[in-house]
């Protein structure tokens, strides 16, 4: 999935109907920018959640690893004082944050 194009926020805009219709029927994303550091991607809803199975897959695939390592002896068991200790461990974003 290649980001096709990239647009201001006035002119996608003016473009909605247009780049939702591009997204859903040709998974065609588009880059959205606010600013030069706020963006974002229109994609479909499908690809988003094709994204989020892949991610889901990712995390399951390296506890499962880690699980697999302690059990080997290869790795030693950990406790984490939070969230993003774990994930950061695991080499991973932590939900909801910027990866």
């Amino acid at each position: 999935m290649a980001i096709t194009d990239s647009l201001g926020i006035a002119e996608a805009r003016s473009q909605l109907g247009t780049l939702v219709a591009r997204a859903v029927h040709g998974h065609q994303p588009t880059t959205i920018s606010r600013s030069t550091t706020e963006r974002a991607v229109l994609i479909s809803e499908d690809d988003y959640k094709a994204l989020l199975r892949a991610r889901h897959e990712l995390e399951v695939s390296r506890v499962s690893d880690a699980i697999a390592a302690h059990g080997r002896g290869e790795r030693e068991m950990m406790t984490y004082d939070s969230k993003e200790a774990f994930y950061a461990d695991l080499g991973l974003p932590v939900p909801g944050e910027h990866s």
